[in-house]
């Protein structure tokens, strides 16, 4: 009796703490829903994904074994640059910028991987955001088209139509995202029914960056993803002279389109001209004119501070000392410069810039290694990243910034020194073979027919 009475309370609090750790679970996926499309909801989410992780059952055996990720600790690498950025400083102005989730969204692949620890619920957190981004393009194809109301914004900023809970360059990045994975997974099922749906997505939401939400850093970055697209489906086995011939060719015919077509022709190449004119003659904020004035004003503070930078948060302060004398002030007040390497150099110096680098480059190592589809996901994700933030500072954007790291807390984990995939790029199916008798015999898997 003793023994019943002391047993059955600990079953059922065991019990309670594998559906305290179940919750978390779904509120890890419920954090990749929300990420694209709505903030509170995205900082609700992870909370609780965080407390309840610490709740539930096995936790200290999670937690450890997320810390393994080797994309985790390259997130706390980057953590640990910014922390000493900010005390950086707090040695020059006496103040702490650790608020807010700049910093400490580096620590969410370590918290998200907790939970999602696992290819079945990593796959969900995928799926949920997959649904989230097609459920975005169907409202905002419902928009253009005149079903749905636009947003009441476009009153006083005309660009924004078509958008859905966001800024038209955050929607049109996480479309790319959504429309790559989408080829992905057509790329890797067998029925060809659902492979040809998935085409079907992929086009469609593609189509809705470029003649729906008109993004300048969109088309951009368009380019680069559509070649890797190119050489992954077209290319991939061809001799590399062939292969970048048929780049440069398909480049060029890529050119040549989008310069026929009015549309992309007018904002990304003529609208910029005339921009960048109206800005050196007149200095009108145009978004051009705004982007070199942020980074002729960046240089200097680059010059004056090259090893360490001034510090976290401190391009603003400095950026409107710069400016305080300058006309028409207001109109070309921004938080960052627009552009993210000149952001690092300003606030972290060649030092930060550099172990940015070298971090990126560890990303892609590690993606290379991955089998498809995720494989293709990722790297598809990470041009993304790189080629927006050429014009943009994403990392400073809340939606960019909680996108990207929440995408990257779903990488699955590859051990170290190995790959899942063959030197073609193919998962490796020569590994069940053995030498027998002067030639290969096929070693079936444990429990294999």
């Amino acid at each position: 009796m003793t023994t019943t009475a002391r047993t059955e309370p600990l079953s059922r609090f065991g019990n309670a703490r594998h559906g305290v750790l179940l919750a978390a679970r779904w509120c890890a996926v419920a954090s990749l829903f929300m990420a694209p499309v709505n903030k509170p909801g995205t900082n609700v989410a992870l909370g609780l994904c965080v407390l309840l992780s610490l709740l539930g059952t096995d936790t200290r055996q999670r937690w450890l074994a997320s810390w393994r990720h080797p994309v985790v600790r390259g997130a706390l690498v980057w953590w640990g640059v910014l922390f000493l950025s900010a005390l950086h400083t707090w040695y020059l102005t006496s103040k702490l910028p650790l608020g807010g989730s700049f910093v400490w969204a580096c620590w969410y692949p370590l918290a998200l991987g907790s939970v999602l620890d696992d290819d079945r619920w990593r796959g969900r957190a995928l799926v949920a955001f997959a649904m989230a981004m097609a459920l975005t393009v169907l409202i905002s194809w419902g928009m253009a088209i005149g079903w749905i109301p636009q947003r009441a914004l476009i009153a006083t900023q005309p660009f924004m139509r078509n958008t859905v809970f966001k800024e038209y360059t955050q929607q049109g990045l996480a479309t790319l995202i959504f429309a790559s994975m989408a080829l992905a997974a057509a790329t890797c099922t067998r029925s060809r029914n659902l492979r040809w749906s998935l085409a079907l997505v992929s086009g469609l939401a593609v189509a809705n960056v470029c003649f729906a939400l008109e993004s300048r850093t969109s088309y951009l970055t368009l380019l680069p993803v559509a070649a890797y697209w190119a050489w992954r489906l077209l290319l991939r086995h061809w001799s590399a002279l062939k292969a970048g011939l048929a780049m440069l060719t398909l480049g060029a015919a890529v050119a040549i389109a989008l310069w026929f077509t009015p549309l992309v022709r007018d904002r990304l190449v003529l609208s910029v001209d005339h921009e960048v004119v109206a800005y050196e003659q007149q200095h009108t904020p145009t978004s051009s004119g705004i982007r070199l004035e942020l980074w002729r004003r960046t240089l200097p503070m680059i010059a004056s501070a090259p090893v360490w930078g001034h510090g976290l948060h401190q391009w603003e302060p400095l950026y409107r000392q710069a400016t305080r004398d300058m006309p028409n002030r207001q109109a070309f007040m921004m938080g960052h410069p627009h552009q993210e390497m000149l952001l690092i150099l300003a606030e972290q110096g060649c030092t930060g810039l550099l172990v940015y680098l070298l971090l990126l480059g560890a990303l892609a190592r590690y993606i290379s290694r991955l089998d498809p589809p995720q494989r293709d996901i990722y790297a598809s994700a990470l041009l993304v990243y790189l080629v927006a933030g050429m014009a943009n500072c994403l990392w400073a954007d809340f939606t960019h910034r909680h996108v990207f790291i929440l995408l990257l807390s779903c990488i699955p984990l590859v051990a170290q020194g190995e790959s899942t995939k063959a030197s073609d790029g193919l998962p490796d199916a020569r590994k069940n073979l053995r030498q027998r008798d002067g030639g290969l015999r096929h070693v079936p898997e444990p429990g294999a027919g």
